[in-house]
């Protein structure tokens, strides 16, 4: 047997997010080299992009970093968190629930009316009655949650779904627990991701399986993420259950599927391919296209109070897209994106705002309370709160 060795590593498409990996010198080996060939591919792309033309602008220069967390133009940020990506309503309007995708991870509570944030759940907090798999017997040491749900199972209990990269790439399960008292959520087990498979999001079903979004391999994803810039559909979604595991819906393959959502009648999902630039429903079950409609890079979305599908969509080249992926931690991005409502029926879209600069950029989501809408980013140390104009 090769002795083992230490091999350390970053992923560029969970930004912040480090492993070690206790591997034999041969894999060692085959790890820096596709380390070199995802260090190749990004040149490739940077030439491509040049070659095309697509401008650089909204690169900032690292000195130019710092971000006051200070309302500007009605948008009020809530500081002092770690790259807030998705968010959702609590049951019973309690507030919003929101990850954490950097260190150091965890579910939280956002209090809607004064802003003051609530821990739910760090790690390593060990609960029993697993909703998972049966060989899920440990919570993760860390949470570094990617995209959240939250819904009904057919027994009523709140089912709580984390996309989790922190020391496994896995969906966890939690239950929301309701009652007297400060809210609090109980670990329920977890599934292991598909082989070489990074997720990205997840929907929860009524049976208590769940729908999510395979955006990358795990193993090269620099080089992956190249393949469906360049046009390749190599992403799809899953759909899991306790009794048949994952099975692959293939006519969801695209390019980088994101964000993705069931529709509240549970007969179709959309699905968010941010490097196709569209919004694409499908049936439920059964997983075939039904529609479509055109958004730039969608991210998250969420469902507003009145049944519209609410898209975070970013705006930018490529490679501002890379410089604001790589970040300092804490750092906020200033990357520009908007707010787009889509009606589920017919696909119609219409832009509720558009943003660009402080006091955040880079929105990957938009979750509707009463006339504003809370906006969380992949990087940085804030989510805003973002009053919306009366329809005109």
């Amino acid at each position: 047997m090769m002795p083992s060795v230490y091999c350390f590593g970053r992923s560029l498409t969970s930004p912040g997010v480090y492993s070690v990996a206790r591997l034999g010198q041969d894999s060692c080996a085959l790890l820096w080299r596709d380390r070199m060939t995802r260090a190749v591919s990004g040149m490739l792309l940077a030439a491509l992009l040049g070659l095309a033309g697509v401008s650089g602008a909204g690169i900032a220069d690292p000195g130019e970093r710092a971000v006051p967390c200070e309302t500007r133009d009605g948008i009020e940020p809530v500081c002092g968190l770690s790259a807030p990506e998705d968010i959702v309503v609590a049951p019973g309007g309690e507030g919003l629930v929101f990850g954490q995708m950097h260190a150091p991870g965890g579910l939280f509570l956002l209090d809607t009316g004064d802003h003051s944030v609530t821990p739910l759940y760090s790690g390593a907090d060990r609960d029993s009655t697993a909703w998972g798999q049966a060989d899920c017997r440990q919570p993760p040491q860390i949470l570094l949650a990617h995209g959240i749900d939250l819904s009904q199972r057919k027994d009523g209990r709140w089912q709580l779904l984390v996309v989790n990269h922190g020391g496994r790439e896995s969906v966890e399960f939690y239950e929301w627990l309701p009652g007297p008292g400060a809210p609090a959520v109980a670990w329920r087990g977890c599934v292991a991701a598909p082989e070489d498979a990074s997720l990205n999001d997840v929907a929860g079903l009524p049976d208590g399986g769940f729908l999510v979004t395979r955006m990358t391999s795990t193993q090269s994803p620099n080089w992956e993420l190249f393949l469906a810039a360049i046009g390749f559909d190599n992403g799809v979604v899953y759909q899991w259950s306790a009794g048949e595991g994952y099975r692959t819906l293939p006519a969801t393959k695209g390019r980088f599927p994101n964000g993705i959502v069931l529709s509240p009648d549970g007969g179709s999902f959309f699905v968010n391919m941010y490097l196709g630039n569209k919004v694409v429903k499908f049936s439920f079950p059964g997983g075939e296209p039904l529609g479509q409609v055109s958004v730039s890079k969608p991210d998250n979305a969420s469902w507003s109070p009145d049944g519209k599908l609410l898209v975070a969509s970013q705006f930018g080249s490529l490679l501002a897209l890379f410089d604001s992926l790589s970040l300092p931690p804490g750092t906020p991005s200033l990357l520009p994106y908007a707010v787009m409502e889509v009606d589920p029926e017919t696909l119609a879209k219409r832009e509720l705002f558009w943003h660009e600069g402080a006091p955040m950029g880079a929105g990957t989501v938009a979750v509707q309370v009463e006339d504003a809408v809370y906006v969380g980013s992949y990087v940085g140390d804030r989510l805003v709160r973002v009053p919306l104009k009366p329809a005109s």
